[in-house]
């Protein structure tokens, strides 16, 4: 069973209620007038890189039956690809990482693969939220944060994931607290707004940016049908 903490691909469950999350836990914290510190991590090309080993040792943990888990593994016996080039077709390559595009069952075996090698990282819900392979972790101590980024980083590189650290931000609400968070020495840039998933969380809590981009967006739309500049 999945935790309660991952929002992707799980019934009943989607963007909105993650977003949610976020925003209640940010209205939460300014009512009690306390800072939150927030990291939204990026991984990097996971569905092209997860490890098959670490998606059969994932779904036994989950208790998936063996015969499940071996028809999982013919579906992934003896791949190959190819490159297209306006030079040409390249000649057929295994592949032996990633799992299939297009496949319904993609997705499923990412999030199954990330929260069994997550479970003991992840603090209970909103302080820690999955979608997939987005994940963000907030914390009321800036130390306490900067620790668990760092775990999160070792963990995923242990099972042979990769953060992109150059595009995972780092977020507060104490408007007197200077600086960042580092992973593996380098300082994550500090923002004050943050476009998650689809939706643009400020370190304010204001909406007003997220209004402006729906305005926008739908204006944009409208044009584009209409021909109106």
């Amino acid at each position: 069973m999945l935790s309660n903490n991952q929002c992707g691909s799980v019934a009943g469950c989607g963007t909105v209620d993650a977003i949610h999350a976020v925003r209640l836990l940010l209205e939460k914290q300014r009512e009690k007038q306390k800072p939150v510190y927030f990291a939204f991590r990026d991984l990097e090309n996971a569905f092209d890189c997860v490890p098959w080993e670490v998606i059969w040792y994932a779904l036994r943990r989950h208790s998936i039956p063996e015969e499940l888990i071996e028809w999982a593994r013919i579906l992934y016996s003896c791949p190959t690809s190819r490159v297209r080039t306006p030079a040409g077709t390249s000649m057929d390559f295994p592949i032996s990482v990633g799992v299939h595009q297009g496949s319904a069952l993609s997705p499923l075996l990412l999030v199954i693969a990330m929260d069994a090698i997550t479970r003991d990282l992840q603090r209970a819900a909103p302080w820690t939220l999955l979608y997939a392979d987005d994940v963000m972790l907030a914390c009321e101590d800036k130390a306490v944060l900067e620790r668990q980024a760092q775990a999160w980083c070792d963990r995923l590189a242990l099972f042979g994931l990769k953060l992109n650290v150059k595009k995972t931000e780092y977020l507060t609400t104490d408007v007197n607290e200077h600086g960042s968070i580092k992973i593996n020495g380098t300082e994550l840039s500090r923002v004050t707004s943050f476009k998650y998933l689809v939706s643009t969380v400020t370190s304010d809590g204001s909406l007003k940016l997220e209004v402006n981009a729906r305005v926008s967006a739908a204006w944009s739309k409208w044009r584009s049908l209409t021909g109106a500049l």
